[in-house]
């Protein structure tokens, strides 16, 4: 409890991106806003107003380009964001829109940019997908650059800071981040912002903790403010007093002498203390996260998400660009195997180049295997860039959201005429390459015992498996406390599926949320479980806990969970478990992790083994 008279600091709530605790002075950035200036033009002002932005446009792709010459070594991996920039920034809807402004609206370019950004902005804010809809944030970034070039703004040199700061923006572009001095830099924190926006995902590579989705942190720091980033907790502390300078002095090392002591864990097996072995690998969308996908112990990538490469893109990628992307994940993790997960894309997630028909519910519309089943084309070019690259390496083929047998006859089909296709053009592969499904809805639960005769594998994705089975859009504020990973539904469907596929005599994999959190490893390795896909932040906690526990344990508390009919008797049952099995990782006794209701359990905890009197919530 603190003394009410210490109570004078400021405490911000955030999402924390990527973990650590440091304590330092902000250094406010505030050059990305940027005037708009609005004003009417004449006839005759048009062709120069094109003019205007066509050449900002142009010195933007030089400096683009320049930025990607100039990229210091450490961060060469991250180059392929600034690619996909330069497309950016002659994409249709933001490029012709603007000049078809100018000359209807007969309005200056600046104006006209800025118009054409709100319609994306409005496109994207539609799109259920989280990190489909955080995507916004990279035309955002070349819409402002250009709009700087319009105004005349001066930029920020960030190699010039003279001391190590806590950076506090808005948003930060990766330009941003890999411009800066790396040693001055203590920590980011950002008003907008989640775990899957490109501030979290290049933080966690590069290591800085971080603290995004703040909201009002430009309106509530100023430069020069001792802050504390509570990269854990999601907290950040403006101008701390004696007391909480002293409570996050001892967190920050005990999180030191954790994550010391946890990722000794990072290259041993996976196996409980009865015997019990299963493989831990790891989610991608990046060919940045190879590095930390590795050093972080992960047996392989178990689902590679290739969207990222179809959008927010004027055109399609060429069959060739995405060989080149697979290859590099397949050679870079040789000779782990890596699993290439075809595009799950389409209905509420903006492809421009295919053409679609508005969707009333585009969750349950054309998305996934069904899009790339109709635009066969699309799917082909795909599935040959996959079977390219499996002659460098262990590669496997992962289908999204199939719901029935037919599907898997079809995509068989495309599959064996795609590889006679190469084969005529003597292009090698692997002509034995696995293939498995994604069990993300009630139907493929219901027959998979059937689907798994016609696969080599099965991969749970438990994020949309719920959504689906329990009818709850997890975007929809009103019912998304409803998603509910416990649900004695949900563990069922689980349950059985990973029956249905070591009946069939094939793995059965869990690559969803669940896979990932230190609340769940006991169920899923009760019900005998192959492999766990998840952030490779995660792998190294995960691990060190599957080799605490055993197995035969674990198989009779899901034999109990099973009988239960009710969410909230299977999560009392299952704190009861671990608090007893880990006293030392879980203790929810003593009001650590209060909030165990709907999805709100699938946050804890988020460091196991820390010291209870650290983690315990300082505003009690």
């Amino acid at each position: 409890m603190i003394p009410e008279k210490e109570c004078d600091s400021i405490t911000l709530k955030g999402i924390g991106a990527s973990p650590g605790v440091v304590i330092g002075p902000a250094f406010l950035l505030d050059y990305h806003k940027v005037k708009i200036p609005k004003r009417q033009i004449e006839e005759v002002e048009i062709d120069h107003e094109k003019r205007r932005f066509i050449n900002a446009v142009s010195e933007a792709e030089n400096q683009i380009k320049q930025l990607i010459s100039e990229i210091p070594k450490e961060f060469r991996k991250h180059s392929g964001i600034f690619k996909a920039h330069l497309l950016m920034l002659k994409d249709r809807m933001v490029y012709e829109r603007t000049l078809r402004l100018i000359s209807e609206e007969k309005i200056n370019a600046e104006w006209a940019l800025n118009i054409a950004l709100d319609y994306v902005k409005a496109l994207f804010e539609q799109v259920k997908d989280q990190y489909i809809r955080e995507r916004v944030g990279d035309f955002e970034y070349v819409v402002r650059r250009v709009q700087k070039l319009l105004s005349g703004s001066p930029s920020v040199d960030f190699s010039q800071l003279e001391k190590p700061v806590i950076l506090v923006a808005h948003d930060l572009s990766p330009a941003d981040t890999v411009q800066m001095a790396k040693e001055k830099i203590l920590a980011f924190v950002t008003d907008m912002g989640s775990r899957t926006s490109h501030t979290a995902i290049l933080s966690r590579s590069l290591g800085f903790p971080a603290v995004v989705g703040l909201e009002n942190a430009t309106s509530s720091i100023l430069s020069g403010e001792t802050l504390i980033v509570d990269g854990l907790s999601g907290d950040v502390v403006i101008n701390p007093n004696d007391y909480l300078l002293k409570h996050y002095i001892e967190k920050q090392e005990d999180y030191i002498q954790y994550r010391l002591d946890v990722i000794q864990y990072s290259n041993l097996p996976a196996e409980t203390q009865d015997g019990f072995r299963f493989k831990i690998k790891a989610n991608i969308e990046f060919l940045e996260e190879i590095s930390f996908v590795i050093s972080h112990g992960a047996e392989g990538i178990g689902l590679y998400r290739t969207e990222v490469m179809y959008l927010a893109r004027k055109e399609l990628p060429i069959e060739e660009e995405l060989f080149l992307a697979y290859r590099e994940v397949v050679e870079r993790m040789s000779p782990f195997p890596t699993t290439i997960r075809t595009l799950d894309i389409g209905g509420d997630k903006l492809l421009s180049s295919v053409s679609q028909c508005h969707e009333t519910n585009p969750a349950l519309g054309l998305r996934a295997i069904r899009l790339c089943l109709k635009e066969s084309s699309l799917f082909r070019i795909q599935l040959r860039a996959i079977l390219r690259a499996s002659a460098y390496g262990d590669v496997r083929i992962l289908f999204p959201l199939v719901s029935g047998r037919l599907e898997i006859i079809q995509v068989k089909e495309h599959l064996e005429k795609t590889k006679y296709e190469l084969q005529k053009e003597g292009v090698a592969f692997d002509e034995d390459i696995d293939i498995g499904i994604m069990i993300e809805v009630p139907s493929s639960v219901f027959l998979a015992d059937v689907l798994a005769k016609e696969v080599d594998f099965f991969s749970i994705g438990t994020n949309d498996l719920i959504q689906y089975s329990l009818a709850i859009d997890r975007g929809n504020e009103y019912v998304a406390h409803l998603y509910e990973p416990l649900h004695p539904g949900v563990l069922r469907m689980v349950h059985r599926t990973i029956e249905a596929a070591h009946e069939a005599g094939i793995e059965a994999a869990v690559c969803g949320e669940m896979a990932g959190e230190p609340m769940y490893f006991p169920i899923l390795i009760g019900m005998g479980v192959d492999e766990l896909s998840m952030n490779a932040l995660d792998i190294p906690k995960i691990k060190r806990l599957t080799r605490m526990s055993n197995q035969d344990r674990c198989s009779s508390l899901v034999r109990d969970l099973l009988e239960f009919s009710t969410a909230q008797e299977i999560r009392g049952y299952l704190l009861d478990f671990l608090t007893a099995d880990f006293p030392e990782e879980f203790d929810y006794s003593q009001g650590l992790y209060p909030d165990f209701v709907g999805r709100d359990a699938m946050h804890v905890p988020l460091m196991t083994g820390m010291k209870k009197s650290v983690l315990k919530p300082v505003t009690e």
